[in-house]
């Protein structure tokens, strides 16, 4: 009998858990998630407004959409649509929400001011917007040198980069929020950590993103992902104490009432 070893989590992912629960989404609410992805952060939406609100999730992937839609529904959590839309260019008409969440899209993005302008479209008076971002920053760190950790860090970065992405838009993110009318509530900085005891998502995120970092020509050769996987672990184990790896931007506002 085979034993399937379960996924391990997105460390990044964890800050979303004490974020967004927090940030004054209620029962009953219309909530938009933006580059949902499969479709993760709308399903913990969804268990916060309950079957009597209802989530929209957009993104501009049909592979990403087709995946959440297989993910089975909970009659104790929204009901939960999907849809197809590229926050880059005009929206479709989606409605008003009373609130609009969203974790690492921004950064993705070849204009946020853009998109967040388009955003308020679909916000009324006291619409939340919440929403996680990541930067760059001079990580990771620790009380040993880490240079394997450091090279994998690099690289994720450079990639973010060759594709345009924004490597410094968490740290903008708030007075560009403020910009597009709304207050701000939460703006805060959390630490993603790799503990020495705990198997690292690492070489998992490096297999996820090898495919653009040949691409894109930061990785040269292809890279031996089990040789890397091994050289992390050991790395990991001998660190002497937690692994601060990397920093997430979570920043909230309500929209103000015009007049």
């Amino acid at each position: 009998m085979s034993h399937h070893k379960p996924a391990l989590a997105n460390p990044a992912n964890a800050p979303s858990t004490r974020f967004f629960p927090n940030v004054g989404i209620t029962a009953n609410m219309r909530v938009l998630d933006v580059g949902c992805g499969n479709g993760d952060l709308s399903r913990f939406v969804a268990g916060l407004v309950g079957p009597g609100g209802e989530v929209v999730g957009v993104d501009t992937s049909e592979e990403a959409l087709t995946s959440a839609r297989g993910v089975p529904t909970n009659t104790e959590t929204a009901p939960i649509h999907y849809q197809i839309a590229d926050l880059s260019v005009e929206l479709p008409d989606l409605g008003v929400f009373d609130a609009i969440v969203g974790r690492r899209v921004l950064m993705y993005l070849p204009d946020a001011a853009a998109t967040l302008t388009r955003l308020a479209l679909l916000a009324k008076p006291g619409t939340i917007l919440a929403l996680q971002e990541h930067a760059r920053a001079d990580l990771p760190a620790g009380t040993n040198a880490l240079p394997v950790h450091r090279q994998c860090y690099k690289m994720i970065w450079h990639t973010v980069a060759a594709e345009k992405g924004d490597v410094g838009l968490g740290y903008r993110l708030a007075a560009l929020i403020r910009a597009k009318g709304f207050t701000i509530e939460h703006a805060r900085s959390e630490g993603v950590l790799i503990q020495p005891w705990e198997e690292s998502f690492l070489p998992t995120l490096m297999g996820i993103m090898l495919p653009r970092m040949v691409e894109h020509g930061v990785v040269r050769d292809q890279i031996d992902l089990d040789t890397l996987a091994q050289r992390l672990d050991d790395e990991r184990r001998a660190a002497n104490g937690t692994i601060f790896w990397d920093l997430a931007f979570l920043v909230s506002g309500r929209f103000k009432s015009v007049g």
